[in-house]
C-alpha cells in the first residue's frame, strides 16, 4: 500500500475524530452567560393568547432579561392552559415561575378541596398582582340575563384543569344551582371563546383576566351582539358564603368600546409565584425591577395599572412567601402576615 497515502487517511480519520469530540463536548454544555457562568433559563408559565396572563409575562421577562439579564439568567414567557396546569408546571419542575389566581394556589399549597391528595409544597408568593375579573360576555340573542338563563346553553368554560374552568364551576354551582351536566361546556381559550361567540357557536364565556381583557374588547366593539352578565348584590352575598375568595369588582365606565357605565361584577386576585428552590437574591432582584419600572410597565398594559403596590400581599391565600420576597417587603416596611412567612 502506497504509505503517502494510509498517512493521509489517517490524518483525515484523526481531524474528523477531533471534530465529533467538540461536537460532542460542546452540544453537551450549558449556555455561557458574558461572566462565563452557566445561564439558567426561568420559564414564567402564563395563560393562552387573548388573556392577560401571557402578554404581562412577556412584558415581565423583556424587563428582567434588560435589567438583570447579565446575571447568569434568562427569562422567557410559557402559554399554557392557565392557573391549574400553572400549578402543575412548578410542581414538575418544568417552569420556575408563574402567574396564577391566589385562591387554586392556596387550595395546591394547602392540599384542600380539589388538591386533596395532590399538595403542591413548592409553592411561593411573590407579589400580590391584578385582580383576575369575572367578565361573562353573553350572546345578545341567547337571552341571558341571570345567572338561571345559563341552564342548557353552550358555554366556554376555558381550557381543560385551568383556572377558569374551576371558577366557572364554582359560579355556576354556586350563584344557580346548576352542574356540568346543566350546560353544554366548550373546553376554550379566550381567543378562541370569542371567536366562537362570535360565530353563534357558543352562547357565552368567561374571560377571568385582569381588564382590560383583549378578547372582551373585540367583543365589545359591537355591544349590540353581546351583553356582560353582573353580579347582583344578593349574588355577591352566596359568594361570600361559598366562595370567601371571591371580591367586589367594578368595571369602571370607559373600559370597554362603548361602556358608558360602571359595570358590577366581581374578581380573584391574580399574583406572581416562583418555585421554593429560585435564589433569594434572584426574587428580591425582580421584586427590585418590579417596582422601580412599574410607571413603564403600566404603558405597556393596563393589567399593571390594577396591582395595588401598597398593599402587595393584600388576597395571598394559603401559601407562604418567598425568602426574597420576605427581605425585599421588610425592607420597604410592608406588614407580612404571620401565615405568609416561610
Amino acid at each position: 500500500m502506497n504509505r503517502g497515502r494510509l498517512r493521509s487517511g489517517l490524518t483525515i480519520l484523526g481531524i474528523l475524530a477531533a471534530v465529533s469530540a467538540a461536537i460532542i463536548v460542546t452540544t453537551a454544555l450549558p449556555a455561557v452567560s458574558p461572566f462565563g457562568a452557566a445561564e439558567r433559563h426561568l420559564t414564567i408559565a402564563t395563560g393562552s393568547r387573548g388573556g392577560t396572563y401571557f402578554p404581562v409575562g412577556e412584558i415581565l421577562a423583556t424587563h428582567f432579561n434588560a435589567a438583570l439579564g447579565k446575571g447568569g439568567f434568562r427569562w422567557s414567557a410559557r402559554l399554557s392552559g392557565g392557573t391549574a396546569e400553572n400549578l402543575e408546571l412548578l410542581k414538575k419542575g418544568d417552569a420556575a415561575m408563574a402567574i396564577a389566581m391566589a385562591n387554586l394556589t392556596g387550595f395546591a399549597a394547602t392540599g384542600t378541596l380539589h388538591y386533596q391528595g395532590n399538595r403542591i409544597p413548592n409553592l411561593r408568593y411573590v407579589l400580590g398582582l391584578w385582580p383576575d375579573v369575572t367578565q361573562f360576555v353573553c350572546r345578545a340573542g341567547a337571552k341571558i340575563k341571570t345567572w338561571s338563563d345559563l341552564r342548557g346553553k353552550r358555554i366556554a368554560v376555558g381550557p381543560p384543569g385551568s383556572g377558569t374552568e374551576f371558577s366557572n364551576g364554582v359560579l355556576l354551582r354556586t350563584l344557580a344551582g346548576l352542574s356540568w351536566s346543566d350546560i353544554v361546556p366548550v373546553r376554550l381559550g379566550y381567543d378562541e371563546g370569542a371567536q366562537a361567540l362570535r360565530e353563534g357557536r357558543i352562547d357565552a364565556f368567561n374571560a377571568e383576566a385582569g381588564i382590560p381583557t383583549k378578547a372582551v374588547a373585540e367583543l365589545l366593539e359591537t355591544p349590540a351582539a353581546v351583553t356582560l352578565l353582573e353580579f347582583s348584590e344578593d349574588d355577591m352575598a352566596k359568594l361570600a358564603a361559598e366562595a370567601p375568595f371571591y371580591t367586589r369588582v367594578v368595571i369602571p365606565e370607559g373600559t370597554y368600546p362603548g361602556q358608558t357605565e360602571p359595570l358590577g361584577v366581581a374578581g380573584v386576585r391574580s399574583a406572581l409565584l416562583a418555585d421554593e428552590s429560585l435564589p433569594e437574591n434572584v426574587v428580591y432582584d425582580m421584586l427590585t425591577v418590579i417596582y422601580a419600572r412599574k410607571e413603564a410597565m403600566a404603558k405597556e398594559h393596563a393589567a399593571f395599572t390594577k396591582v395595588d403596590y401598597d398593599n402587595p400581599l393584600a388576597g395571598l391565600y394559603g401559601a407562604p412567601l418567598h425568602p426574597g420576597a420576605v427581605r425585599f417587603f421588610t425592607e420597604k416596611g410592608v406588614h407580612i402576615p404571620p401565615e405568609l412567612l416561610p
